[in-house]
């Protein structure tokens, strides 16, 4: 990868020096030590009369404030400056999950708050939170940003930081205490600060990082509206001329509402700001990634403008089974296609001429630390070569463990704790929001891997073995479960009954919200976790139950203390979307109706006293930290990683099908670096692949494997020592047509464009197809026994409403158009039924052709009439 300056200026000098001032560190104090003047001698020699002195090089430019230029974001004197950072997330807006506590019904920053002053007091509540918000972030904190090497960080704010709660339209007494010391400790180091309200008054979402969960009341309450401006115009006032302040972002992933409702608000706060402020940046958050709502701001009048988009390629449900590497790799180099990823967002800003803020993303967790910091190097470096601004989510986050482990969502996170007892609370989890997919066991499950379990004291003490899993409203979890032990160390006695399941024998069932079906005698084809001997324990949602589910089943068991017992287990995703599983060792009879929650290093703030709160808040700034260790090597190295420098996929794939399994063979790589070759196969025609072999050396590959019968897909990588190419061409057996009357799903079609797949909450999990826009089609493949007419019911969802697609059969339109319509999300199925039509004896190629976009389908069902 070419190495890319932070700048450019017409002087190197002048470049370098601006540089310097930008990344702060021991990389700007090496640069800045070469940006003197130059000098002369003072006494001139006897002759002509010397030259004139050669003028200084000019002083780095600093913070100025900063203003859009096309699609540059660009200092006063109009050089470019590519700002680079983080954010300083669960600050001055708690979340909970980024210091590891909550429970017991205080989850947020608001059941925080309720809950204090409810037990102590409002002054003492106010005191406790400035307690906190003065411990989390300190000047250390800061000289840790400075030596990552960033110019810029975004700071979320929730709005009662400012405004008083009790008073509306009145500012706090100490409203700017946090901003105003923020932008100082910035100033010191050459960074910029973004103002970002991550929380409006009522909730700009339903979601916790608002402040409160559960709301979203700002889209229809006037009042919250009018109190957001007033409050955007106090913050206009305070800092319009401020130069460290890089830009407004007036509402966080306002995403409560449509796209066209939330392009009303953020035009309303854009004017209140104007009145105000006509200096600074003021950002245009996306809708879910689309900026395609505002249409053209310069030609609504808007000024100074830059849009935000807060992208998580890997995460919440998306690329389900496939690995950091293969997911960022395709979001970073624009997919096979050279189009996709990020050339995408660039087509549409560079067309539009308005600058860009990549204002979340997180291409680390997860990834082990080595290619995690490699990875967040090459994301950092692909933004800032289109001229982007990027600040990822986010600087810290600790936990009760603490650790950095294959990396966690913070570059920085507390040390390993010791004293951690790893005999009770949360002994073993994965969610789709960790790894979608996963299919292991609890050993490498990916969230919180099993540990040696360590029993205090003396005696026996009875415990309560807890299997929990659910999923969030709108989504369905489909989890396995088998082979769950217990065991003495010593002795291999073993203190789990039925772990093999097939009845619920020993097993109690566990409702906490919602319901859940726990068929204990699961034999479904599929279902199984890897390592399984028989029935499995399988969690689904009832049919007819919405909201969230969470529940599961416990047993008790008994411990003897001094001991040392291990556990293990398989289990497996089924295809779930927003859903968690995880395994509790507890101390306390679970009680049906409340959540099991792992207080293990926890405080619970619905009893410890004040003074133990107290002293959870100043840990905070005294707890030792760990440093992600390569994001500490690669974000400030002078030479960029290789990862993403892709060799050629393979060319020339063929298969030979046999009755010793099916033979691939294809042309050998010319490219030196090429050390082997990956072979993947699938069922589908949509590249869901799972690898078959790795870092084969020779250009053949025989699957023994297979089963006759079955239709495959083969694609084939080049590796080298740090890469890995994009898939070859497939290569597929003969493919079978399917006979109708059926149900078809919709990822198994044989052929598409244009299309991906994503993990589906409808009943029944699996997949759907999705990211339709016009001419994007898929097809299958179909047979017909006796001619006649048929209909077809499509399981459709969308949150905007398309004019949708033609249906075809044979390369011929039929007379079927069907529309979409607005479902109430992408994941809120309905199913509509068309109208009759013809179809003769024999195979057929059933073809769905879009002709609007933003639709998703799920399955369809061809039905004789």
């Amino acid at each position: 990868m070419e190495k890319r300056s932070l700048l450019e200026g017409s002087a190197l000098q002048m470049k370098n020096c601006a540089r310097a001032a930008l990344l702060g560190g021991l990389m700007g104090a090496a640069l800045l030590a070469g940006c003197g003047g130059g000098s002369t001698d003072p006494s001139p020699a006897p002759g002509p009369a010397p030259a004139p002195p050669p003028a200084p090089a000019p002083a780095p430019e600093g913070l100025t404030l900063l203003k859009t230029d096309g699609s540059k974001w660009v200092k006063a004197s109009g050089t470019q400056v590519l700002l680079k950072g983080t954010n300083l997330g669960n600050w001055l807006v708690q979340e909970f999950w980024m210091m590891g506590q909550g429970g017991n019904g205080v989850t947020d920053q608001c059941t925080l708050e309720a809950k204090l002053t409810e037990r102590f007091g409002y002054d003492e509540k106010e005191r406790l939170i400035q307690l906190f918000r003065d411990s989390w972030m300190t000047s250390r904190d800061w000289d840790q940003l400075q030596a990552f090497g960033f110019n810029v960080v975004r700071l979320p704010i929730l709005w009662s930081v400012i405004e008083d709660e009790k008073k509306p339209r009145t500012l706090r007494a100490d409203a700017w205490k946090y901003l105003d010391w923020s932008i100082a400790e910035a100033k010191k180091r050459g960074i910029y600060v973004i103002l970002d309200l991550h929380g409006a008054h009522g909730g700009q979402t339903p979601n916790d990082h608002t402040g409160c969960a559960g709301q979203n009341k700002y889209w229809t309450d006037t009042e919250a509206q009018e109190r957001t401006k007033w409050l955007w115009q106090q913050i206009a006032t305070k800092y319009k001329d401020e130069p460290v302040v890089a830009a407004y972002d007036p509402l966080n992933e306002p995403w409560g509402s449509t796209a066209e409702a939330m392009v009303a608000r953020v035009e309303d706060l854009y004017k209140a700001i104007r009145a105000i402020d006509d200096k600074h940046i003021v950002l245009l958050p996306s809708h879910y990634g689309s900026i395609e709502a505002y249409g053209n701001p310069t030609a609504k009048g808007f000024t100074n403008v830059a849009f935000e988009i807060h992208p998580y390629p890997g995460l919440f449900g998306d690329r389900p089974g496939d690995s950091p590497y293969m997911v960022h790799r395709d979001w970073l180099r624009c997919g096979a296609s050279g189009t996709a990823g990020v050339c995408a967002y660039n087509k549409q800003v560079s067309d539009l001429k308005i600058p860009l803020l990549v204002g979340e993303f997180q291409p680390w967790q997860g990834a082990g630390l080595e290619l995690g910091g490699q990875i967040g190097r090459a994301t950092y470096d692909t933004y800032a070569s289109y001229g982007w601004a990027s600040t990822s989510w986010s600087y810290k986050l600790v936990s009760p463990a603490g650790g950095s482990g294959k990396g966690t969502w913070g570059m920085v996170t507390n040390a390993v704790n010791t004293n951690f007892d790893t005999g009770v609370g949360m002994v073993t989890k994965a969610s789709t929001w960790d790894c979608a997919g996963w299919d292991v066991s609890f050993a490498n499950a990916c969230a919180v891997k099993a540990p040696t379990i360590k029993v205090g004291g003396m005696g026996a003490k009875t415990y309560y073995f807890v299997i929990k899993s659910g999923a969030v409203a709108g989504s369905n979890p489909d989890v396995s479960f088998d082979k769950i032990s217990i065991t003495d160390t010593a002795t291999n006695a073993e203190v789990i009954t039925n772990g093999g399941f097939g009845s619920n024998a020993g097993w109690t069932p566990l409702t906490i919200s919602g319901s859940l079906n726990l068929d204990f005698n699961d034999a479904t084809a599929g279902k199984a976790p890897t390592g399984s001997d028989g029935a499995v324990l399988r969690v689904t949602r009832p049919a007819g139950v919405s909201g969230e589910v969470n529940g599961g089943v416990y047993q008790a068991i008994t411990l003897q203390g001094g001991k040392t017992y291990a556990l293990s287990g398989v289990f497996k995703d089924n295809g779930s979307a927003n859903t968690w599983a995880e395994m509790y060792l507890v101390d306390k009879l679970p009680v049906q109706g409340k959540d099991i929650i792992d207080m293990n290093g926890k405080v619970d703030f619905t009893t410890a006293t004040a003074t133990e709160i107290e002293t959870l808040f100043k840990s905070y700034a005294t707890q030792a930290l760990e440093v992600h260790a390569g994001l500490a090597q690669w974000m400030t190295s002078t030479t960029a990683p290789e990862v993403f420098q892709l060799p050629a996929r393979p060319a020339d794939l063929k298969l030979t099908e046999g009755s010793n399994g099916n033979a691939l063979a294809w042309s050998a790589s010319a490219d030196a670096k090429v050390t082997g070759y990956g072979v993947y196969r699938s069922t589908g025609a949509g590249g869901s692949y799972t690898k078959l072999a790795d870092k084969v050396t020779t250009s053949t590959y025989t699957d023994t494997t297979a089963v006759p019968g079955t239709t495959y897909y083969y694609a084939v990588t080049a590796l080298t020592a740090v890469n890995e190419s994009y898939y070859s061409d497939a290569a597929s057996t003969a493919v079978r047509f399917v006979a109708v009357p059926a149900t078809l799903q919709a990822e198994d079609f044989t052929a598409m464009s244009g299309i991906q797949l994503e993990n589906s909450s409808d009943t029944g999990g699996g997949q759907n197809v999705g990211h339709f826009d016009p001419d994007d089609y898929i097809e299958f493949k179909i047979s017909v026994a006796t001619a006649g007419n048929f209909s077809i019911d499509y399981r459709l969802a969308s949150a905007n409403g398309s004019t949708g697609f033609e249906v075809w059969v044979d390369g011929v339109k039929t007379v079927e158009t069907m529309a979409v319509p607005n479902t109430g999300g992408w994941q809120t199925w309905v199913t509509q039924t068309s109208a009759s039509f013809a179809l003769t004896t024999g195979n057929h190629t059933l073809r769905l052709k879009s002709i609007g976009k933003e639709w998703n389908l799920n399955w369809l069902k061809v039905n004789a009439k």
